[in-house]
């Protein structure tokens, strides 16, 4: 499970570094909120933590703790271990893009303002962007529509999140967890649909899906 929801993104970090409704039921707002994955740093490329946002209504995200990938320093964005420098970063209004040569690496547009280069941006265009799309045609299938899909990303500091909102729905009936849409990170789908059962147990969340149980801890 953890190696799957990584795959989504990892590999689209490391290029860039390279230069229907849900249930209401009480079931359901058990399962409501922010979750921790476990041991998540060790799956791989630097990803320190990340896990799963089920909302109110019905539909699920995925987010990723980026920071030491991706983030805004003194002298530019910082790349994994490379800073692509100021030179290379280009705002107007609203848009910022970094462009390497001639090579759009990341097109963003910003939706909250911070200090400086932070701020909580929509991930649009550029080699990332498309490594990403292609990423996720390969494991969504038919199921996965590149129209349909936004990425946020929220830079504060030294610090990043990766999200990518409402990729799935869900629906919760006793124990009984069913994910559609994007449902990649549950095995034993047909690509299109899931299944999983669930327990909440204060502030953790266990998900036992074909094969493997994920426990997972509240954030909030």
């Amino acid at each position: 499970m953890k190696k799957v929801i990584t795959s989504i993104t990892v590999c689209s970090l490391a290029v860039c570094a390279l230069a229907s409704c849900g249930s209401s039921a009480k079931s359901g707002e058990k399962i409501i909120g922010k979750w921790a994955m476990s041991d998540l740093s060790n799956a791989g490329a630097g990803v320190e933590g990340g896990g799963i946002i089920f909302s109110d209504n019905g539909k699920g995200s995925v987010y990723l703790d980026t920071s030491s990938l991706l983030h805004f320093s003194d002298d530019g964005l910082v790349v994994s271990e490379t800073t692509l420098s100021k030179d290379y970063i280009k705002e107007s209004g609203d848009t910022l893009t970094v462009d390497v040569m001639g090579n759009e690496m990341i097109g963003l547009t910003k939706l909250e303002s911070k200090t400086g280069y932070d701020g909580k941006y929509s991930l649009k265009s550029g080699i990332l962007y498309d490594s990403i799309v292609q990423g996720m045609e390969n494991q969504g299938g038919s199921s996965f529509n590149k129209d349909d899909l936004d990425i946020t990303i929220d830079f504060d500091g030294s610090k990043s999140e990766v999200v990518f909102n409402d990729l799935f729905t869900y629906t919760t009936s006793g124990k009984k967890l069913t994910v559609s849409g994007f449902s990649g990170f549950l095995d034993g789908g047909d690509g299109k649909e899931a299944k999983a059962e669930f327990k909440v147990d204060g502030d953790t969340l266990e998900l036992k899906d074909a094969k493997s149980t994920e426990t997972l801890t509240r954030v909030k």
